[in-house]
């Protein structure tokens, strides 16, 4: 499909916000979310088609401000300017030059929402705030996009891990469910549960001493760490905390994240996640890391701005299929996979290695479409991702090891926010 952007005024609001929530150091998938209007058809003047010609496009909502919103797969008809009839031409306002990236991409101008960027705190009796930002976009179905395969093995030599390039990676977040960090010693009972099944283990933030309660782990079955800088107000201290986490042993650290979904949620412009970006990249040089440093944002966001690639050490970039009301479980891969094909074609470095740092499937909660929530949903979905990452297993990262108790259920995130624990697994001191 050859990309098409369109302007469009709608008299709807079209609301969807992108990604998953992080407030604080509390991961939480939140999407708020107004009913879509599914626009029947998309007409587009266009004498590349001699004859009217319809075709299947992905489409990205813009605000008026050129911010993707949602995307979304439309009917889009190919009409030849001799033959454009006035019900065309009215559908069709104005025509603006394709968007760069090589993808399929329509550009419709709606009204932005508001998003409310704030997060209750968990129900802790103290406040260690355990931390995806505002919600996943609809996300085009994977069925309506050109197959691609899985996304090629990096040009160079990729960060090691502890597996190799062999085993996935998982994420980790060590909160008990009333919001309370957990002891070392849960930390390390947690480990070794899921610790010789994956490579690299993500952390989000340096709260609750886990950088170092983590490095005991880690060390000890034999795991790397991907750390992360949530909050960038602070990127030194972070910074400075990692290295006495990890007693300087940088060996142990695959990569350090700078910040999650920030762009996407509006918690930083591009600017800020770059600048932010620098800061922890010469700091942790200073301190004697020098493995990767990435920018983590939603694969919209990715898209929209490929400089949070571009800029990264490598591109590092949350998929959730689940988000997706046209894409069921046994989908997921070929989703994500589509989608790292998308962003792989926005970028000036095509051979630029991509990490899918977040992807997974709920066991339970509410439907989402064809988007079903369920023990063997969640393993079809994962058994898909794994599936399309049997060559680079490294470069995808599986959410999430335990139930999140601590989260809050929210219809928005179809009450599933507690329960992509894999394998419907909760941490020992939740049980």
């Amino acid at each position: 499909m050859r990309p098409i952007g369109i302007s469009f005024t709608f008299f709807s609001l079209l609301h969807l916000s992108v990604g998953q929530p992080r407030h604080h150091h509390a991961h939480r998938h939140k999407a708020n979310r107004d009913p879509v209007v599914k626009r029947d058809r998309i007409t587009v003047t266009d004498d590349a088609y001699p004859t009217q010609t319809e075709l299947p496009e992905v489409v990205v909502y813009v605000d008026q401000n050129g911010n993707a919103i949602r995307t979304a797969t439309e009917t889009v008809v190919y009409i030849p300017a001799t033959s454009e009839t006035p019900q065309a031409a009215a559908s069709t306002s104005s025509q603006v030059a394709p968007p760069p990236a090589a993808v399929s991409v329509a550009s419709v101008e709606q009204p932005a929402p508001a998003v409310s960027n704030s997060t209750p705190p968990p129900p802790a009796p103290t406040e260690p705030a355990p931390e995806p930002i505002p919600s996943p976009a609809q996300q085009p179905s994977s069925s309506a996009l050109n197959p691609v395969p899985p996304p090629p093995a990096p040009s160079g030599p990729p960060p090691s891990s502890s597996g190799g390039n062999n085993l996935h990676g998982i994420t980790y977040s060590p909160y008990k469910g009333n919001g309370a960090c957990k002891t070392a010693d849960e930390v390390d009972t947690d480990f070794s549960l899921f610790a010789q099944d994956h490579g690299v283990v993500r952390l989000y933030g340096v709260d609750c001493d886990q950088v170092a309660s983590a490095y005991k782990a880690a060390k000890k079955y034999g795991n790397k760490l991907f750390l992360g800088i949530f909050d960038i107000s602070n990127v030194d201290q972070a910074v400075s905390t990692m290295s006495a986490g990890v007693n300087n042993d940088w060996a142990i650290v695959d990569t350090v994240s700078v910040g999650n979904e920030l762009v996407n949620n509006g918690g930083a412009s591009v600017s800020q996640s770059l600048a932010a970006l620098g800061q922890a990249r010469s700091a942790l040089r200073a301190a004697g890391y020098q493995g990767p440093v990435v920018v983590v944002d939603t694969f919209v966001a990715m898209l929209a701005h490929p400089e949070l690639c571009e800029q990264s050490d490598y591109c590092a970039v949350n998929v959730h299929p689940f988000f997706d009301p046209n894409t069921g479980a046994n989908q997921a891969g070929s989703f994500v996979t589509n989608t790292v094909s998308r962003i792989r074609g926005s970028l000036s470095d095509q051979n630029k290695r991509i990490v899918v740092t977040e992807t997974g499937w709920p066991w339970q909660g509410n439907a989402n479409g064809a988007a079903l929530p369920g023990m063997d949903q969640q393993a079809s979905a994962l058994a898909s991702i794994k599936g399309a990452y049997t060559s680079n297993a490294g470069d995808v990262i599986l959410f999430t090891a335990f139930n999140d108790l601590w989260k809050k259920p929210e219809a928005g995130t179809f009450m599933a926010e507690q329960f992509w624990g894999m394998g419907g697994r909760y941490s020992p001191c939740d049980e």
